[in-house]
């Protein structure tokens, strides 16, 4: 098992009880967190050892692939988790290519973590481990609806841009002055607009459209 992980995610709360999680489950573990990519990346010129990488692929300014491969070109041989709620089958292609050595759904437990984190570690290529629905039933590939996208209202828009900020229904109305009433018919629109069912899906295809900073 690597003794130093360095763990990537931009929310706090999931960020600490991972980290907390993963050393009571292996205590010799060092773990180091960063919340951007830009802070992982500086992270790597103060870490003098640093046996792999765990991070989330969307992230609020570097992430996905662009990460992945940065992190390939400032310390050779570093071995790279990714960890995602993602559930389009596209971004587990584009982070295997781009390097990463395996992914893992956020639905994992620990012990399912830490045995592709072994797996990872001890030399495996493409380790995958995917959420309960997409191994009942693989979703499609999200393809990147410009066109639907520039269906939508401003109204719509601003909605959009504060669901895939992890705002809940109440505190979108809140923000926007508005009710929970409408929020919800506003969302029901953008789903029907996207093609999408849920709020996870509706984020990678806004991210897919560069609404919120594709990785690239």
């Amino acid at each position: 098992m690597p003794s130093t992980i360095l763990l990537i995610d931009d929310h706090a709360m999931f960020r600490e009880g991972l980290r907390l999680a993963l050393r009571e489950a292996q205590p010799s573990i060092t773990i180091e967190t960063a919340s951007t990519g830009s802070e992982a990346l500086q992270a790597l010129s103060t870490l003098p050892v640093l046996d792999a990488v765990m991070t989330d692929y969307y992230l609020p300014d570097l992430g996905g692939a662009a990460l992945v491969q940065q992190l390939h070109r400032r310390r050779g041989g570093l071995r790279i988790l990714v960890l995602s709620a993602s559930e389009d089958p596209h971004d587990v292609e584009t982070a295997l290519g781009a390097g990463a050595h395996g992914f893992v759904h956020k639905s994992a437990d620990s012990r399912q973590l830490l045995d592709a984190l072994r797996r990872v570690f001890g030399g495996e290529q493409n380790v995958v481990h995917v959420s309960p629905q997409q191994g009942a039933s693989p979703l499609p590939v999200l393809s990147t609806p410009t066109d639907s996208l520039s269906h939508l209202t401003a109204r719509q828009t601003e909605v959009l841009h504060l669901l895939c900020e992890g705002l809940r229904n109440a505190q979108i109305a809140e923000r926007l002055q508005t009710s929970e009433k409408t929020v919800k018919a506003h969302i029901s629109a953008i789903f029907a607009a996207l093609g999408v069912s849920n709020r996870t899906q509706a984020t990678i295809v806004a991210r897919r459209a560069g609404m919120l900073g594709k990785p690239r």
